[in-house]
């Protein structure tokens, strides 16, 4: 009876710490994996927001060489493109720019060219993720941000101010904001820092508080010697891109 208590003793022992070294290094390794992957997820979003903000430049050129308006400052869309009709096709002033002087950061409801813009770049299968007239949430009458939030256009005639930022020439700018169409302030960030800083380096100098893109928000960067981003992530950056178009 002695020995098979003891036998059934030696079966009840617990694991080696040789086995509990294997099963921690099991655990890093996936934690580590799990970790690169969501690493690798955001710097897509980037990668793809970067796409969509080329994109949007190219298709506001397009627009313009094709039928000598801008989007949204068009005065008759609702006869030049197709299934334009209710705000699509209301006229703009034709001034040659997407809204008011310094539209850039103001309200952006359905009946401002800012986002007709969206709906006659829509109309014209020149972006895809905007319905014609659509309400203005991201994803329906604003496009969404494959980096999170969404995508507004504007103006500003003389570059100076923006959320802050200086340097800007005078022209239309992309914003990524969290703000579908309200106006956009320091807490209507959509970015992170460490993505607003990638953006920034792959689009321009790195610098968030010169050049074409600029970035501004609660905790986004450090303002002092051309804007250093916080890419620790304590806050969010609204990011702003100038355009060609």
């Amino acid at each position: 009876m002695k020995q098979i208590s003891q036998v059934e003793s030696r079966q009840e022992a617990g694991f080696t710490l040789v086995e509990l070294a294997v099963v921690m290094v099991i655990i890093g390794l996936l934690i580590g994996g799990i970790l690169k992957g969501q690493e690798l997820i955001a710097n897509a979003q980037v990668t793809a927001t970067i796409a969509q903000l080329k994109g949007m430049d190219a298709a506001v050129t397009t627009f313009k060489d094709k039928y000598g308006q801008l989007p949204g400052d068009m005065r008759n869309g609702g006869t030049r493109l197709n299934n334009c009709a209710g705000n699509c096709a209301t006229n703009g002033n034709g001034n040659g720019r997407i809204g008011t002087n310094d539209s850039v950061l103001v309200t952006h409801p359905a009946t401002t060219e800012n986002a007709r813009a969206w709906f006659h770049l829509s109309a014209a299968n020149l972006i895809q993720g905007v319905q014609v007239n659509g309400n203005m949430f991201f994803g329906e009458g604003v496009p969404a941000s494959k980096a999170g939030g969404g995508i507004r256009i504007g103006y500003d005639d003389d570059g100076g101010g923006i959320g802050g930022l200086a340097n800007f020439r005078p022209g239309h700018f992309l914003v990524v904001t969290s703000a579908p169409a309200g106006a956009i302030g320091p807490t209507n960030g959509a970015l992170p820092g460490s993505q607003a800083a990638q953006i920034d380096r792959k689009l321009d100098d790195g610098r968030s508080r010169q050049g074409s893109v600029g970035s501004f928000g609660t905790n986004c960067d450090v303002a002092a010697a051309g804007g250093t981003y916080d890419e620790q992530d304590d806050g969010l950056c609204v990011v702003v891109v100038q355009v060609q178009g």
